[in-house]
């Protein structure tokens, strides 16, 4: 946090010293007339390419400018004999020289504040990224969100691939999910996601880890609990979430089904995103 904050002090000093050159540049480059306005534009369009592409990418057209403008002088002093009078009309070396350095300043100090700025951004999306871990609770279910279960499975597969042990990862989905929606209203969406977050919770034990992937699914990261023993778990929660009452006192029947598949030392090369892609396309489902 205090290094954002100092590069947003550096980024304003950036800013007031780039404003201080284009201002000294302007006011000079304005002393030639029409040449000056020429000037002025090559030279805003340089220092806007930088603002916007980076150090780099001014530097060389920059560069290019130079070369151009420099090559062009050179050209009108060895093919004009009366190049006197065009060295009041044409830019002289020395005015070369006092534009060409205006010039690479004012295109470092764009790209300068380019830099900046975009660590900016990539330091506030990660920030904010942080702050989305921290406040990860779902207020339906009070179950983890999604951030939080993939850096909670990650741990577990480090922790296993390190020392050993296993766990069992559930997927529970709520089968008629936008019917139910259609039929009965988000207030009673709403009571059901806080009956399932309760009833589940009942269900498993307290170092059992709830999340709710998506609308209608959620996971269950059953710790040191063998793939054999998920029927036992299945079976409990199909007792609990069978049946559930309106808020009208109207009872209805849920139907769910689960996927679920064991991880152990056996399986250390497979990453996250294949153990949750292999249960996303699993094909055996089990009715509760």
């Amino acid at each position: 946090m205090k290094t954002f904050f100092n590069k947003e002090k550096t980024i304003l000093f950036l800013v007031f010293l780039h404003f201080f050159v284009s201002f000294v540049m302007f006011y000079f480059l304005l002393q030639s007339d029409d040449l000056g306005v020429v000037l002025i534009f090559l030279y805003s369009l340089i220092v806007t390419i930088a603002l916007f592409r980076g150090v780099i990418e001014g530097l060389i057209t920059s560069l290019i400018i130079l070369f151009t403008v420099g090559t062009a002088l050179l050209v009108i002093m060895f093919r004009y004999e009366e190049f006197d009078r065009l060295y009041q009309t044409v830019i002289t070396p020395e005015y070369l020289v006092i534009f060409g350095g205006g010039l690479i300043i004012g295109s470092l100090l764009s790209g300068f504040i380019h830099r900046y700025h975009t660590e900016m951004i990539r330091e506030n999306s990660r920030l904010k990224g942080e702050i989305d871990n921290f406040v990860s609770i779902d207020p339906d279910t009070s179950f983890d969100n999604a951030g939080r279960m993939e850096i909670e499975i990650k741990r577990e597969m480090t922790r296993i691939n390190r020392h050993g042990g296993l766990f069992t990862l559930m997927f529970l989905e709520l089968d008629y999910y936008e019917e139910f929606v259609k039929a009965y209203g988000h207030q009673e969406l709403n009571h059901l996601l806080e009956v399932v977050g309760e009833k589940v919770e009942q269900s498993l034990r307290y170092s059992d880890r709830k999340f709710r992937y998506s609308d209608n699914k959620f996971a269950f990261l059953l710790i040191e609990t063998s793939k054999t023993n998920v029927e036992i778990v299945a079976d409990k929660l199909g007792e609990q979430l069978a049946e559930h009452q309106l808020l009208n006192g109207k009872k209805v029947t849920l139907f769910f089904h689960i996927s679920f598949d064991e991880y152990n030392e056996s399986k250390k090369d497979i990453h996250y995103t294949d153990l949750i892609g292999d249960l996303q396309k699993e094909t055996v489902f089990y009715d509760l």
